[in-house]
């Protein structure tokens, strides 16, 4: 092995040492508000609090709204165990249901309304954590962040819309 090749092979190994570091804390920072939902993590963003010029006290604000949105949630849903076997359990009725000769009317809309009152209740926790935030922001802000929560809709910002990357809508094949 020539001295050059030694030399290319230490600079690369150097490269990607350095690289790796100063990749740690960027990666390690972007898991900071993982779990919340897209308008909550871009208010606690720094892009957030610059857009909307929050103060040190509304930051405070924000945060304990949503720790508290996120303990109700918790409470509503339980733990991850829990909700697997509400889950599993919620399964397990529809297949009985859907497994009978005769279908029971009576049967299906309690499975139906057990779902919508914990759909009610989790709505009702959003609309709760809205308003609050709604009155931490001032009349400036408020306009800013419903505009950015706009943007944020028509970019599909909302659960489930999230297309794979790579993957992108072609606007010519919808006009044919």
């Amino acid at each position: 092995m020539t001295i050059s090749n030694k030399l290319s092979k230490f600079v690369f190994v150097c490269g990607l040492a350095a690289a790796s570091v100063a990749a740690t804390p960027v990666m390690a920072k972007g898991d900071m508000h993982r779990g919340m939902n897209p308008h909550a993590r871009f208010l606690l963003s720094e892009r957030g609090i610059d857009k909307l010029q929050l103060t040190e006290d509304q930051q405070t604000q924000l945060k304990a709204i949503f720790a508290e949105q996120k303990t109700q949630f918790k409470a509503l849903h339980g733990d991850k165990e829990t909700m697997k076997a509400n889950r599993a359990a919620y399964k397990e009725k529809m297949d009985v249901l859907l497994a009978t000769q005769a279908f029971d009317e009576n049967a299906a809309m309690e499975l139906i309304k057990a779902r919508e009152e914990k759909t009610q209740q989790a709505a009702l926790i959003k609309l709760k954590s809205e308003h609050a935030i709604w009155q931490v922001l001032n009349a400036e802000q408020r306009e800013s962040y419903k505009e950015i929560k706009k943007h944020m809709r028509k970019k599909g910002y909302k659960k489930g819309q999230h297309r794979p990357r790579g993957e992108r809508k072609d606007k010519r094949s919808d006009s044919k």
